[in-house]
């Protein structure tokens, strides 16, 4: 009987993990104080790791994910790589071309930029990135570019994969002020601790949050050098400061267990000074996944 009940458990979870979690959506939310001489708000969405692919991240279900972004009213779209599926077991992987197309009505609606991963050059990154272009969405590679703000400038920069080498962060901040504070988007957050002090947050994906968990318990696999408890969420680190998203998607297995896939909403809030915000400076939330 007690192998009956283990087996019965075993199967429900599996389904859940492969059937049910996958499908399900998340939105997380970091108030972030940032440091500019004058005051105002901008709210930043951001999406990570697609891997386009049948059956769970169809061109129909990214449609439905970009409506529930819109609905988050973003200014600014950031989106973290890993657009492609290259080895998830058992998927058909949606082609670069579908995939940017149902991306095509965020960008008509709000200025997203875009950085490439591992599994976007895995697939061809020159296709991938044309498709994103050809949808209205800004592929950065190693360089920075100025978004205007409420408190003025925000400064983006924008690199190209840290996982297979492709990152130039010295290259991507020429031109800009070493006083200037700068978000820097990347798919992988293991750049976090050799950023100069410039860098006053990172925006990176990538580890899908560990993609299964026990809870109360780091994730036992993250796809990053960094400790595993900074896989997923807010950190502050010897005064650097890193965002992570769980992402959309799945590699490996197609499945996910207590992590489901997640929207970000950051809401970057000017202090009307300079100078680094003090490092409890910020506001968590999340809604449940539905």
């Amino acid at each position: 009987m007690a192998i009956l009940e283990t087996t019965l458990a075993a199967g429900l979870l599996a389904g859940w993990a492969f059937a049910v979690e996958p499908f399900r959506l998340a939105i997380r939310r970091y108030g972030v104080p940032w440091p500019a001489p004058a005051e105002g708000r901008l709210r930043i969405g951001v999406l990570s790791d697609l891997h386009a692919a049948w059956p769970h991240v169809t061109p129909g279900r990214i449609t439905r994910i970009v409506r529930r972004l819109l609905a988050q009213r973003p200014e600014v779209v950031l989106l973290a790589g890993d657009f492609a599926t290259t080895d998830t077991l058992g998927v058909v992987p949606v082609p670069p071309a579908r995939m940017a197309a149902a991306l095509a009505p965020l960008a008509a609606r709000v200025p997203c930029f875009a950085v490439l991963g591992n599994h976007d050059h895995d697939h061809g990154a020159g296709e991938v990135a044309e498709a994103l272009e050809a949808a209205g969405i800004r592929v950065l590679v190693n360089e920075h570019v100025r978004i205007p703000a409420p408190f003025g400038e925000l400064v983006l920069v924008g690199v190209d994969d840290p996982v297979t080498g492709r990152d130039d962060v010295a290259r991507a901040l020429a031109g800009v002020a070493p006083d200037e504070p700068v978000l820097l988007l990347a798919h992988a957050p293991d750049l976090h601790l050799r950023l100069p002090p410039q860098v006053v947050l990172l925006v990176a994906g990538h580890t899908h949050g560990g993609q299964v968990r026990l809870p109360g318990l780091p994730p036992p696999v993250t796809m990053s050098r960094l400790p595993r408890r900074q896989a997923h969420g807010f950190h502050h680190d010897r005064g650097r400061r890193l965002v992570v998203s769980a992402g959309i998607g799945t590699t490996g297995l197609p499945l996910r267990f207590a992590r489901p896939p997640e929207l970000v909403v950051l809401d970057l809030t000017a202090t009307g000074r300079r100078g680094r915000p003090r490092p409890d400076a910020w506001a968590l939330a999340a809604d449940p996944a539905t």
